[in-house]
């Protein structure tokens, strides 16, 4: 049965998202701890929101908020510190932290790989290791075992273009930028990571659903009038939001999409800022287009798998555009659904106030404020806002 004119569909996921790295704290083993050193962020990640300690607390936040399901990720690092050493207090953690939320009634979301590597991989060549993707479908099948049966929802990979746009195109994040065939040759490979980790793990636990999570950009022309604003924005299309998904969606049960903003293109790969001039735009300059989810939900729909919003948030100071975000985007999650568009969740990034890669600390995406100087956690009332929609299933009456 189909939701209402406001009404969610029965079991809808509400929940909010983190990642290992950008919570945790100390996480000294991977290549990002490395980079921050080296002045490729604004702020070290140092300890973070300590939740490699405080997880019992964030997840008994979410459950009071109301939200039914957490998003969050392993970290390779603390797994497999060094080749071929898999730690098994750091397996055990992880496996606790899914039976927290299993004891609170909070489905877990986890992903296997949110942008960071071991820095044992990544002294190797990281991506374009000989053998990397071997050693990911590894590292996946021993997390898989430590997991099996008690998690439905698996992510391998968050992001896997930004990682190649960011880290081999713009050379803004580890491990820098690369000349154009090694750009061709990472994101060929992120496509092989899926997919040896999707037979590893379903080997393990065929119950597991997996998928990617696929950010997605609502490119637009400038200029609709001008013929090469027009085929940038094709192309842009194509190669950023469709290629891997059209390469990888045979090794999927479900896709993840992640979305923030539309870009306006000038050129075959010229786009101008993130948000013209004129239009709203958060904390980070990213243009406010809930229309653009609406149309990514729409489009991803025609792979034929069911869909689910692994990430959608705003970085702000003021409170209340946050929860004008979250009531806007839901709406337009509403009514993807509404068209037909199987979407069975959606997950607000972040559930704290985090290290924002190499915007340091500085953007503010949270529900939960995080005070980094005591770790104390202040829930904003934007969090209590989008519980009460969790906990009803159902859109406020009035949108702004």
């Amino acid at each position: 049965m189909g939701p209402t004119a406001r009404d969610f569909p029965s079991g809808f996921l509400f929940g909010a998202a983190t990642s290992a790295h950008q919570v945790e704290g100390g996480n000294d083993g991977c290549d990002w701890w490395a980079w921050e050193r080296r002045g490729g962020a604004k702020d070290p990640s140092g300890a973070a929101c300590d939740h490699y300690r405080r997880y019992p607390e964030d997840i008994a936040l979410v459950k009071e908020l109301g939200l039914g399901s957490y998003r969050f990720s392993v970290e390779w690092a603390r797994v497999e510190p060094e080749e071929g050493r898999f730690d098994e207090g750091a397996l055990r953690h992880y496996r606790d932290m899914v039976e927290r939320c299993r004891e609170l009634g909070v489905e877990p979301i986890v992903t296997f790989h949110h942008f960071t590597l071991p820095t044992w991989l990544s002294d190797r060549g990281g991506v374009l290791a000989r053998d990397s993707s071997r050693l990911f479908a590894r590292y996946c099948r021993t997390v898989a075992e430590a997991l099996k049966g008690r998690v439905t929802w698996v992510l391998t990979i968050n992001e896997p273009m930004v990682l190649v746009l960011m880290g081999y195109v713009q050379g803004v994040w580890p491990p820098g930028k690369r000349p154009a065939s090694q750009v061709i040759k990472a994101a060929r490979r992120l496509v092989s990571w899926h997919e040896e980790a999707f037979a590893a793990i379903r080997q393990v636990d065929p119950a597991m659903r997996l998928g990617i999570a696929k950010h997605w950009i609502d490119f637009r022309p400038l200029d609709a009038g001008d013929a090469m604003h027009r085929l940038g924005r094709r192309l842009q299309h194509q190669l950023f939001n469709r290629w891997y998904l059209d390469r990888v969606k045979s090794h999927c049960d479900f896709i993840g999409i992640n979305y923030y903003a539309r870009q306006y293109t000038t050129g075959l790969l010229r786009q101008v800022p993130l948000a013209t001039p004129d239009a709203p735009r958060t904390e980070m300059g990213w243009s406010i287009v809930p229309e653009g989810l609406h149309l990514a939900l729409t489009e991803a729909s025609g792979y034929g798998l069911p869909l689910i919003v692994t990430e959608n948030g705003i970085a702000c100071r003021d409170d209340r555009w946050r929860i004008r975000y979250i009531d806007r985007h839901l709406a337009a999650v509403h009514e993807a659904i509404a068209a037909g568009a199987d979407v069975r969740g959606y997950q607000y990034w972040s559930l704290l106030d985090n290290f924002e890669w190499a915007e340091g600390y500085r953007p503010q995406f949270g529900l939960v404020a995080v005070d980094l100087g005591t770790q104390k956690r202040t829930v904003r009332e934007s969090a209590r806002h989008y519980g009460e929609i969790a906990r009803t299933g159902r859109l406020p009456d009035a949108i702004d």
